[in-house]
């Protein structure tokens, strides 16, 4: 037996109808294709793999989740942070691919090679296979045992069941049969390592099936990343402590409702925001007489990215010497400041630059939470304040 999907009550239903509405807004500003769509997908992306991996204390600067997802080298991250940082790259990259495969079937050796794909840079820790181990997971903290999985004899038949549940549950809103998977995995716990980040890529990839609007734009990995301390509260609210699948499930679907809904409405906010700035940014290299081509390095930096030669031309699409003109052509128009020397140069925004982004986020809108009228996540937790820890 499994956690179960609870029953889902009328505000449940209209936290959904409102997401959809978001993903329906999403995919129409999507329609026609514009320039920054692309480094938008790619920006997305770049922060659901910085989230998830810093909810497991792996953290990347902003230029280096950019760099992971544009399979660059990191500008800060250490060696053993960029491992796993890549990994997650790879795991996320073939998650994608899979999001329209007329071929796609979800069985345990996916599951299996998604975790390989995240640890194959430590064969110590059993990339691919199952733990032949009992499991506990310890606050180091309080130095004190927060969550004890199943009998490792069980994990095959449980996830067998887990993949044969997720189909099956076609009736339930596509956001709850995710959530249920997430959940499933991260109790049934069955690696030795990493099982947070393979329920979070299984929640996402199973967003990413119903096509609704491109994976990039359902992910909720950012949101979690942000507020950890929540995702770990209800976690184990809903687990005390082991293996407990009679337990009840509301707290933890409507803290992925949630999720979805205000993550939805920060993707939203940023379409509105790149459009803006594309413009702004379009009018200034013409002001300024800077080639076309330039605009979208403008705009990675407009967002405190700093910009490397070999960032600049693939978003240029030019050779060395046409990028090192062009480049020196945004520092003296004043756009552009330079750190370092040759090749550890970069080059990151001036004030009058950064001042684009500024102007598109005022009278920005503050995300509403679905959920405030029962008393945001502190409602969804109950007044108990009931906290185990978390079985990541």
């Amino acid at each position: 037996m499994l956690f179960q999907p609870p029953t889902l009550d009328d505000l449940d239903m209209q936290v959904i109808e409102q997401i959809d509405t978001f993903r329906k807004d999403m995919r129409y500003a999507l329609r026609e294709p514009r320039r920054w769509t692309g480094q938008l997908r790619r920006n997305l992306l770049a922060k659901a793999i910085q989230g998830s991996n810093s909810i497991e204390g792996y953290d990347v600067s902003d230029e280096d989740a950019v760099a992971a997802v544009e399979e660059e080298e990191p500008l800060s991250a250490d060696e053993a942070t960029w491992a796993e940082i890549r990994g997650y790259r790879t795991a996320m990259s073939y998650v994608l691919q899979l999001a329209d495969d007329p071929h796609f079937e979800l069985d345990q050796s996916l599951i299996r090679s998604l975790h390989y794909m995240m640890l194959a840079h430590d064969v110590l820790k059993s990339p691919g296979r199952y733990r032949l181990n009992s499991v506990f997971v310890v606050d180091e903290s309080r130095d004190e045992i927060v969550y004890e999985g199943p009998d490792f004899q069980r994990v095959p038949e449980l996830c067998q069941e887990l993949v044969e549940t997720i189909p099956q549950e076609q009736g339930a809103p596509n956001y709850v049969r995710a959530a249920m998977a997430h959940l499933n995995l991260v109790m049934i716990h069955p690696f030795r390592e990493v099982n947070g980040r393979m329920a979070r890529c299984l929640q996402t990839l199973i967003l990413a099936r119903d096509s609704i609007v491109a994976p990039e734009f359902s992910s909720i990995e950012e949101f979690l990343g942000k507020n950890t301390p929540d995702y770990y509260s209800v976690l184990g609210k809903v687990g005390q402590g082991a293996w407990n699948p009679g337990n009840s499930t509301r707290p933890w679907v409507k803290f992925i409702l949630r999720a979805h809904h205000m993550q939805a409405q920060t993707v939203v906010g940023r379409l509105a925001e790149a459009s803006y700035m594309w413009a702004q940014l379009e009018e200034i290299a013409r002001r300024k007489r800077l080639p076309e081509r330039s605009v979208p390095a403008l705009y990675d930096c407009s967002l405190g990215l700093r910009m490397r030669r070999s960032s600049y031309l693939k978003l240029a699409d030019v050779e060395e010497r046409t990028a090192t003109r062009d480049l020196q052509q945004i520092v003296d128009a004043g756009l552009f400041f330079t750190q370092g020397e040759r090749r550890g140069r970069t080059y990151g925004a001036t004030d009058e630059l950064r001042l684009v982004r500024i102007e598109a986020r005022t009278n920005k809108p503050r995300n509403r939470d679905p959920y405030e009228e029962m008393g945001g996540i502190r409602g969804i937790l109950d007044d108990r304040g009931y906290q185990t820890g978390l079985p990541l």
